[in-house]
């Protein structure tokens, strides 16, 4: 078929573009978007579970879809052209896998962290069930595919998928070495595994030596009245900002107005975990120093004293250590966060990992 022929019958409806479903939380502007609908080569279509699922109207349209809403899967898939579903998390894998089987659809599923921690029986028996039934299972660091594999997936199924950094978004600008107030900042979630408490206290040993000097932190969760009478106790005063939740395109504008990044995460008492936090990527593709941990997949980012600091994880005065040697050490704040955007544009480029994406489904479909 001629292509100028191929391109009318595409018009006319007669050639459809292969579709891909993803199946996710929330509907909502995340760091995981592109990865849900910029995937180059196929239409992606969003899957939510209920309209419950939905933070987010504006976002609405005819391309999202609620899982309670579709009673027959096959009829569903066959008129969307849907030639792989795509769950975001394993728990959404396990829920996802009947829907696939009764489509006849193959069904890969992304794992983030949580959803490799076995909290029954019953869920480890249902990850075994999607690790037979799943074609492919998309971990987003090393760290969490060793763990999926320990858990009974066949290694050959697993591929690692780094979330990928708009590069254009998050722009590089140098650090300002010289400047005389310094903001920290840090990013994520107020939940254990993030490990803020441990910055406050952290913050908090070396704030008296460096009255020039604040702490910001920004998100929205269970912790946050337990941050704000921590910060409290510790005296922190107008040193210390805490803001709610926000809109994740206003992100980028925050990175620019801080000075340092410090993502504190750590293995909480019940087990959760991360795998690499998409705010410590941004952090260094915005040009800023970082101090993180060794957690996860965290080492796999960022390699201690090259493009940034890591300390042991839940370790207060480590951390203070680390805040200390990047405040007296400014003249190595150009040479880490050089090396940080370096790390970025090569192996965590979002362009680049959106079309590793694309291969992956590629391969898939003609095996």
């Amino acid at each position: 078929m001629k292509i100028s022929t191929k391109l009318k019958n595409f018009k006319k409806g007669m050639i459809k573009i292969s579709t891909i479903a993803h199946l996710k939380y929330k509907l909502e502007n995340s760091h995981s978007t592109p990865h849900t609908q910029l995937v180059p080569g196929y239409r992606n279509i969003q899957l939510l579970r209920s309209t419950k699922s939905v933070r987010d109207n504006s976002l609405l349209n005819e391309d999202v879809h609620f899982l309670k809403s579709i009673k027959d899967p096959k009829s569903f898939v066959m008129s969307q052209n849907i030639k792989i579903l795509h769950a975001h998390h394993g728990n959404l894998g396990v829920l996802l896998l009947p829907f696939a089987q009764e489509a006849s659809v193959p069904l890969v599923c992304s794992f983030r962290g949580k959803d490799t921690v076995v909290p029954s029986k019953a869920y480890k028996k249902d990850l075994l069930k999607l690790f037979e039934g799943g074609a492919n299972f998309f971990p987003v660091c090393q760290y969490l595919a060793d763990i999926i594999v320990d858990l009974g997936c066949p290694p050959e199924k697993v591929r690692v998928l780094y979330g990928g950094i708009d590069l254009e978004k998050f722009q590089y600008i140098a650090p300002q070495e010289s400047k005389e107030h310094i903001n920290i900042l840090s990013v994520g979630r107020l939940v254990e595994k993030k490990g803020h408490h441990i910055l406050l206290q952290a913050y908090a040993k070396v704030r008296g030596k460096y009255p020039n000097t604040s702490l910001t932190l920004i998100g929205g969760g269970k912790y946050k009245e337990y941050l704000e009478m921590l910060a409290q106790q510790l005296e922190l005063g107008n040193s210390f900002t805490l803001y709610n939740h926000t809109q994740y395109d206003q992100i980028a504008d925050h990175m620019k107005k801080a000075d340092l990044f410090v993502a504190a995460s750590l293995t909480g008492k019940d087990g959760d975990l991360e795998g690499i936090p998409n705010t410590l990527k941004e952090a260094m593709a915005a040009g800023r120093p970082v101090i993180s941990t060794y957690h996860a997949g965290i080492p796999e980012l960022v390699t201690n004293e090259h493009n940034g600091i890591l300390v042991q994880e839940n370790n207060v005065d480590e951390l203070a250590q680390a805040l200390e040697y990047m405040l007296e050490k400014r003249e190595n704040w150009k040479k880490y966060s050089e090396n940080a955007r370096n790390t970025i544009e090569t192996k965590f480029n979002l362009q680049t990992q959106l079309l590793t994406q694309s291969k992956f489904y590629n391969q898939i479909l003609k095996s």
